[in-house]
């Protein structure tokens, strides 16, 4: 399966900072991008359950309401979720079916209500399942070889998910609230966002006469999927160059936004970039390089995303120089940062929070083995805002 972005996974090592990319997408977001920069990220909750796990998704569906899942490592690594509900953060069962999933991890969370819930398990087999407000089910398992998957819910019956592009991968579905259907789509889409049911829009891949792969943008029209030009903002796949498209967060038909990644280098090199659609045309804004993008969410009227300093060598990753940084009114300002002196943090997963300014993130304390090499200590959780 082909990486959607240098997100830091468990297992890899390197110390993450969670930074902050901000631009204004209206005229009042413009107002705001001049006034002082939002609240640092805190550190609320260090897990203590002793099992070494890591999280790696997290969900809000209110500021009482949120799920976090991940992976636990302690014997053998196996799919966990834990919950928020207003007061404390708390671990949570997941059916018999996932909980046997082998290599299992919950690699995506996606929720439209308090009564839809979705986690979507990656490992072997691949699996989705549904709290419904009661109980959690089991809705589809994917058989496979170790299958990555993430999703999004729009609805019960308006279900993504996402299992990669290639021979190896479990593919793209969609559900229906009665059956699973893969979709007919000029490309093989890895995210969807919408404004509304008649305005979706999507990014994918699609391999090539060359056998390389091509990124790129699609838009839903209330009855078919289009590509959306993008010209040579997002360069096609060579020899020398790969480009990893990371999410699509659609703002208003005037408003869309994509983020992506581009290695160089026998993949040595990396630079991460935005794309923002005004209605029209595309803007591309081009990041530092060796400096990657992580997951994205639009709060506050702003795109924020975790960002890391790194340097490729190998399977490798190293970060010399960590730090957490917004970019507001064409400028990049310091926003306060977590301590966490002697270990190493990755932030793997990022949440707004609906009715405030605030956001959850989620992640996870690694220690460096020489057997084993970096190895999940515990999972950690972050928020921003009250």
């Amino acid at each position: 399966m082909r990486r959607r972005s240098v997100i830091m996974t468990a297992g890899s090592c390197g110390i993450a900072a969670l930074a902050v990319g901000l631009a204004p997408a209206t005229a009042q977001a413009a107002q705001t991008a001049h006034a002082a920069p939002p609240p640092g990220w805190r550190i609320v909750q260090v897990n203590g359950y002793g099992d070494h796990d890591s999280l790696t998704s997290v969900v809000a569906v209110s500021r009482r309401d949120a799920w976090a899942g991940g992976l636990a490592a302690a014997t053998g690594s196996h799919a966990f979720l834990q919950h928020w509900n207003g007061q404390a953060w708390s671990r949570v069962s997941l059916p018999a079916a996932a909980r046997k999933i082998s290599y299992g991890q919950v690699s995506g969370l996606a929720a439209s209500s308090a009564r839809n819930v979705w986690a979507f398990i990656s490992g072997h087999p691949a699996a989705v399942a549904r709290f419904d407000g009661t109980r959690w089910q089991v809705m589809r398992e994917w058989p496979g070889e170790d299958f990555s998957i993430t999703g999004e819910a729009f609805s019960p019956r308006d279900v993504w998910m996402f299992g990669g592009i290639g021979p190896r991968t479990a593919g793209t579905w969609h559900y229906n609230g009665h059956r699973w259907r893969r979709p007919k789509m000029p490309l093989t889409a890895f995210d969807v966002s919408r404004t509304s049911a008649r305005d979706q829009w999507a990014i994918g891949e699609r391999l090539t006469r060359n056998g390389k792969y091509a990124g790129g943008v699609e838009r839903w029209n209330g009855h078919s999927w289009r590509t959306v030009p993008t010209g040579r903002l997002i360069p096609a796949d060579t020899a020398t160059r790969s480009t990893a498209l990371g999410q699509v967060l659609a703002q208003s038909a005037r408003s869309v936004w994509v983020t992506g990644t581009t290695y160089t280098g026998s993949f040595r090199h990396l630079r991460s970039f935005i794309l923002h659609w005004n209605g029209r045309k595309w803007r591309r804004v081009t990041g530092r390089s060796d400096v990657s993008l992580g997951p994205a969410i639009i709060a506050d009227g702003r795109v924020q995303a975790v960002s890391q300093h790194v340097r490729l060598t190998g399977q490798s990753y190293i970060d010399p120089a960590p730090a957490l940084v917004s970019y507001a009114a064409r400028r990049w300002v310091a926003v306060r940062t977590p301590r966490h002196p002697g270990k190493s943090l990755e932030i793997n997963g990022v949440a707004s929070i609906p009715g405030s300014r605030s956001a959850w993130a989620v992640g996870g304390y690694f220690t460096d083995s020489t057997a084993r090499g970096w190895v999940p200590a515990s999972g950690v959780i972050l928020r921003q805002g009250s």
